[in-house]
């Protein structure tokens, strides 16, 4: 079983994934990371060239591909926009959904290349995508953190989660 970080673009998730596994010494794994790999393309490139439904479908086998491995697993935060991906990430029990204040997101994430769904788009366009996907992330939620500034502490509640959830 995957522990998996669910959330917004720009909540941290990778960061928050890479130091994650390093503590629990389990591989870590990022689904764009993967896809990019996988395919020798940028994101923005595939969302320019194939359009957003394609890149979905990659999502999809990388998720499905890494969702049952013992691994720290850093989902893309439209991850939830298939809903292939819900019902799989449904069947993963430990799903964490990390969060952050919609101005410090923005700020993270303004104009970001690499960011096809934030480059170029206002603060309403961004809020109002981040709204979109909340409840999603909720239903399919075991845990929820907040990362709005403190990276370590954010990691270190996760990480107590995890060994008082092994322990049960």
């Amino acid at each position: 079983m995957a522990y998996t970080l669910i959330g917004f673009m720009g909540v941290g998730k990778t960061s928050i994934g890479k130091a994650l596994a390093e503590l629990l010494d389990v591989p870590f794994i990022d689904t764009d990371t993967e896809i990019k790999k996988m395919t020798g393309s940028t994101i923005p490139d595939i969302f320019n060239e194939y359009g957003e439904a394609y890149f979905r479908a990659l999502e999809y086998e990388v998720l499905k591909k890494y969702i049952n491995m013992n691994i720290i697993l850093a989902t893309g935060g439209g991850i939830v926009e298939n809903p292939n991906n819900i019902l799989l990430l449904k069947e993963n029990k430990m799903n964490i959904w990390v969060d952050a204040n919609i101005n410090t997101v923005y700020n993270r994430i303004v104009n970001d290349i690499n960011r096809p769904n934030a480059n170029n788009k206002s603060f309403d366009s961004i809020k109002n995508l981040y709204f979109e996907r909340r409840s999603r992330y909720n239903e399919i939620a075991y845990i929820s953190v907040v990362n709005n500034n403190e990276l370590s502490s954010c990691v270190q509640e996760i990480y107590n989660f995890i060994i008082a959830d092994e322990g049960n």
